[in-house]
């Protein structure tokens, strides 16, 4: 068969026999079967079909490459063209190195390890080391004995790491160091809790000068703080009369508004002065610079345009069966409000995966289902989440210490009278009688257990300045001197 146009022209369906057999022949080679549901052409010769263009040189071929579409060409093949159209398979040779072309069960490994042959299970990686030599004899191949050792030697003296850095010994600096009973370094001292050296809570507050000078260095203003320019003003700017500004001596009232609102007049007052110009000129000012409050002149004649007085500009609405009532609520069929079929399934052919058990694949989100690791020994690349950190609810909301690293936990233990005693003591806060309030404390617990929180002890520590000020309010208890005096 010969063909009389090139193969490269988008023209290929020519009159004759030859056109008749490439269809079957590409019709073959599409499916199964010739149906012409499979045939496709291109956009240029379905455009030519349709008369949609004028061609003036026919024998001439179109330069370019027009699109391919199919002959058959509806909505359901346009969205479903992997189902319609697949796309050809990937080569053989070429297989190996797509990351999606492997077969069901297939583990997914380098492309250079496919296809390779590996040696049997007896052969050895390595070269194979010459057989009659041993260590022993190695060692004694170089060895020099008698006075072939003591020229060895006085030859090896002059040499500079012979001196320093003799053979078995350490580096020889020269120095005279002598090693005291205690050993080398002076001592560490007495060690200091890491928690104060990092959050050092004693530490007093800088000064008001330390204050104003990082203000001026970082721009580090407290909450509120208003920013002072220290500018220096007169003594007079301090009155309550003062204004910036300057002044106008004394105005009566109204008279501003009146000028503003008075054209006939100068600003000074005075009438403007009559100047005769042409008339002309002074009707096209009055035309194309119209007074205030005036309509714009349309410049279409006195009357304005000759039209029709019930004439209306603009185009007329067209009538539509859709009213925006019917936008809002929608006029949908049934069958268009179903959810798509691919939705939350594969519908690709041989990429279904079906399953009788009801178990959810995957791995979970917040790791439950293995052991979490300590929080001492968890790394801060560890993105895992294991259930147990805190909630959105204790980010917003924390709790009162901790930025000491205290949790509410710790005040609700409940601790001996001599650790208990240590703590308060540890507060240094005056007027607390700690044996009072133990006894008072241990009468909130049933169990008569020696033991007491510093919850239950701050609770009564409370409840004893509350009724110190009512009784300082209602004037029955010593007064406010004899709770000073005492503390």
């Amino acid at each position: 068969m010969a063909l009389s146009a090139s193969a490269s022209a988008p023209d290929l369906r020519r009159q004759g026999a030859g056109s008749d057999s490439l269809k079957t022949a590409g019709a073959a080679a599409l499916g199964a079967s010739s149906s012409s549901a499979n045939l496709t052409t291109t956009l240029y010769l379905q455009m030519k079909g349709k008369n949609l263009f004028k061609e003036g040189f026919g024998h001439i071929a179109p330069a370019g490459r027009s699109i391919n579409v199919p002959l058959a060409d509806s909505s359901e093949r346009d969205l479903q063209p992997e189902t319609y159209f697949p796309l050809p398979s990937t080569p053989a040779n070429e297989r190996k190195y797509r990351r999606l072309s492997h077969g069901p069960g297939e583990i997914t490994v380098h492309y250079g390890l496919k296809d390779q042959v590996l040696p049997s299970e007896e052969f050895r990686y390595g070269v194979r080391g010459i057989k009659g030599a041993t260590t022993e004899q190695s060692l004694k191949a170089g060895m020099l004995l008698g006075v072939a050792a003591y020229k060895n030697e006085v030859a090896e003296a002059v040499y500079e790491s012979r001196k320093k850095e003799p053979l078995g010994t350490a580096y020889k600096r020269g120095h005279s160091l002598k090693m005291l009973p205690e050993g080398f370094g002076n001592p560490s001292g007495v060690p200091e809790d890491g928690k104060r050296v990092i959050f050092p809570v004693e530490m007093p507050r800088d000064t008001e000068e330390v204050r104003q000078r990082y203000r001026f260095t970082h721009n580090n203003f407290n909450p509120g703080e208003r920013i002072e320019r220290n500018y220096n003003f007169p003594a007079e700017t301090k009155e309550s009369t003062f204004r910036f500004g300057k002044g106008e001596g004394f105005v009566q009232e109204g008279v501003g508004a009146r000028a503003v609102l008075n054209m006939d007049v100068e600003d000074d007052g005075t009438y403007k002065k009559t100047r005769l110009v042409q008339k002309n000129a002074e009707d096209y000012r009055n035309v194309q610079h119209p007074k205030v409050f005036l309509k714009c002149h349309a410049k279409q004649g006195a009357e304005g345009p000759p039209i029709d007085p019930n004439h209306r500009f603009g185009k007329v609405s067209a009538v539509s069966d859709y009213t925006a009532g019917s936008c809002i609520h929608g006029y949908y069929s049934l069958e268009e409000q179903l959810p798509d079929q691919d939705l939350g399934r594969c519908v690709k052919p041989g990429r279904r995966n079906v399953t009788g058990e009801t178990r959810a694949f995957g791995v979970p989100s917040v790791r439950t289902d293995i052991p979490a690791p300590p929080p001492g020994k968890r790394s801060c690349a560890d993105t895992m989440s294991y259930g147990d950190e805190c909630s959105a609810a204790a980010l917003l909301n924390p709790q009162r210490f901790d930025n000491r690293g205290v949790p509410d936990r710790e005040f609700l233990i409940r601790r001996p009278k001599d650790e208990l005693r240590s703590l308060v003591e540890e507060c240094k806060i005056p007027g607390i009688d700690f044996d009072a309030l133990w006894d008072e404390s241990m009468q909130l617990f049933d169990d008569r257990l020696p033991l007491v929180s510093l919850d239950a002890l701050l609770y009564k520590h409370t409840h004893r300045i509350e009724e110190r000020v009512a009784a300082i309010h209602s004037g029955a208890g010593p007064g406010l001197a004899a709770y000073t005096a005492s503390t």
